[in-house]
């Protein structure tokens, strides 16, 4: 895990960057401050980073899906809205796909459940090895 190097925060129009191995402290920048055509293309340019944020580590549909749940967020009036969670496995999958597997391949996904404390119905009973 990286160390932090930094504190942000963001008050009213107040950016605010605290540097943890700098020497100058908590530096301010007021976005209202920047001359008419710098807050011009800011807008669009944050517009972008906030929508490409929601697609990342996703692709096709489920990228659209979490590009449209923002905008849509946005357009609310909802800054803090997320994209959807990546799609959960059910149990119920995976212990429709378990006969799926050889006996060697049921008894090591069974082992690797069980370590990670994944209780699946119907998925309990030890498979002779091949």
């Amino acid at each position: 895990m990286s160390k932090k190097k930094m504190d942000k925060t963001i008050e009213d129009s107040v950016v605010s960057i605290t540097l943890l191995d700098g020497t100058m402290g908590k530096m301010d920048f007021d976005f209202n401050l920047l001359p008419a055509d710098i807050q011009t293309k800011m807008g669009p340019f944050g517009l972008n980073h906030k929508l490409g944020d929601s697609a990342a580590g996703k692709t096709g549909a489920e990228a659209e899906e979490a590009i449209n749940k923002v905008w849509q967020g946005l357009m609310e009036g909802d800054w803090n809205v997320r994209a959807p969670a990546a799609p959960k496995v059910s149990t119920k999958v995976i212990a429709d796909n378990f006969s799926n597997l050889s006996a060697d391949e049921q008894n090591a996904a069974k082992a690797v459940l069980e370590a990670l404390g994944i209780k699946v119905p119907g998925v309990t009973e030890d498979v002779p090895a091949a």
